[in-house]
């Protein structure tokens, strides 16, 4: 396995049966071989799944050491089966909202992949249509955001950016009000409107959400706390309040 510090650096290596399955289903990367431990479970449901995709799309399987396995690996869990693959497939942020279903999320300022591998997993179970990020980001780090997120990065439509301020308007364009998670001149997440289409923003815990984004929104919320707090929630924490309520909004307005 390789080592804690090297964990958060680029990993081109799928980890997990339930990882690779859910690249090949969403053809969200070249797959370009799947490598075998002796031990792996190969009458496993989904191992046994994984290889027969591997033959229908002529991707090679082969057998690896337990050596080779823990230098690219960055997890126990992936129970004898990887991958190599390539970068992720981005569309235009337009593209995005086009297809967002009017709930387009950006993370931005998370300093940690597993973190971010969660928030999104949040994001997509509560209904979100499209993913925008920095273009440095830990999609990268396909090994941990893929285990993290249970595949989900590779479901969701993503984009990447390179101005801000562009891509707000942009978005405000499309429809979509810019809302942005932040404590200062903010109303309480349970009082905000986040009627659809809605382009939320989260931030990381240290580095928060940047002043472009911070001056072009329509609206700043803060997740109210129960008792005097002076800390912070994880961004995966906050992601996951914020995404769920904007599919308990939804429901009530359909109900």
């Amino acid at each position: 396995m390789r080592k804690d510090k090297e964990k958060q650096g680029e990993s081109h290596f799928a980890e997990g049966a339930l990882s690779i399955l859910s690249v090949l289903k969403h053809k969200s990367r070249p797959v370009y071989e799947i490598l075998l431990l002796p031990r792996a479970k190969k009458e496993e449901r989904n191992i046994l799944r994984l290889l027969s995709l591997a033959k229908k799309n002529k991707i090679p399987v082969r057998m690896e050491t337990e050596a080779f396995f823990d230098s690219v690996t960055t997890g126990h869990t992936h129970g004898g089966v990887i991958a190599r693959v390539g970068e992720r497939e981005m569309l235009s942020p337009e593209e995005v909202f086009d297809r967002g279903n009017g709930f387009v999320f950006l993370i931005c300022g998370i300093e940690d992949p597993f973190n971010f591998g969660c928030a999104v997993r949040s994001f997509y179970a509560a209904g979100a249509g499209g993913m925008i990020l920095t273009p440095r980001n830990w999609l990268s780090a396909a090994g941990v955001t893929l285990r993290s997120s249970a595949g989900t990065t590779e479901a969701i439509p993503c984009a990447t950016y390179e101005d801000g301020a562009a891509l707000c308007a942009l978005a405000k364009e499309k429809g979509y009000r810019v809302v942005c998670a932040s404590e200062k001149d903010s109303v309480e997440l349970f009082e905000a409107d986040l009627a659809r289409p809605l382009f939320l923003i989260v931030g990381g815990e240290k580095r928060g959400i940047s002043r472009e984004f911070l001056d072009a929104a329509d609206e700043k919320i803060r997740i109210p706390y129960g008792r005097v707090f002076s800390g912070s929630l994880t961004a995966s924490a906050a992601s996951a309040i914020c995404a769920f309520e904007v599919l308990r909004r939804e429901r009530m307005k359909r109900d």
